[in-house]
């Protein structure tokens, strides 16, 4: 069997780890804009095929084992924001996956920037108004002061 290169065996190792083709090329280094036909053509070499193979046997092909392959923090997962955050923060899943994960994630934690709908730029315009953002806001009542003839 032909010995496999650095990231022949770091996208076998993620492929294991349940990867998709593109996703295992780009963890293993390959270019984004080539990742899918990279993950195509590695995986119709006869090695990666042979160690993928062995790797479902359970014998030590490649580095990574599928008896090795690391747990969740809970069994089951009602929200998927919750799923997203465990496996963002898993320090034994590939970064690659990790990364992918806080991608997912990232709409739900902080909006784009100029993603607010008319309702919402109206309200913050009012809101800049009330708080004398220009010539219409509220003015300043003058100071009272007690006077004296004496």
């Amino acid at each position: 069997m032909k010995q496999l290169n650095e990231r022949q065996r770091q996208f076998v190792s993620n492929k294991i780890a349940g990867c998709t083709n593109k996703a295992a090329a780009l963890a293993a280094g390959y270019s984004p804009n080539g990742a899918a036909q990279a993950g195509d053509r590695l995986m119709r070499e006869p090695a990666i095929r042979a160690a993928l193979k062995a790797a479902g046997k359970n014998t030590p092909a490649v580095d990574a084992k599928p008896s090795n392959t690391p747990k969740m923090p809970r069994a089951k997962y009602a929200d998927p924001v919750a799923f997203l955050e465990d496996v963002m923060n898993h320090a034994e899943l590939p970064i690659a996956m990790r990364a992918d994960a806080a991608k997912q994630l990232l709409p739900y934690k902080h909006a784009r920037m100029g993603e607010t709908g008319k309702k919402e730029k109206a309200k913050d315009k009012a809101r800049t108004i009330a708080r004398g953002g220009n010539k219409f806001a509220t003015k300043v009542p003058p100071q009272l002061t007690v006077v004296r003839n004496e």
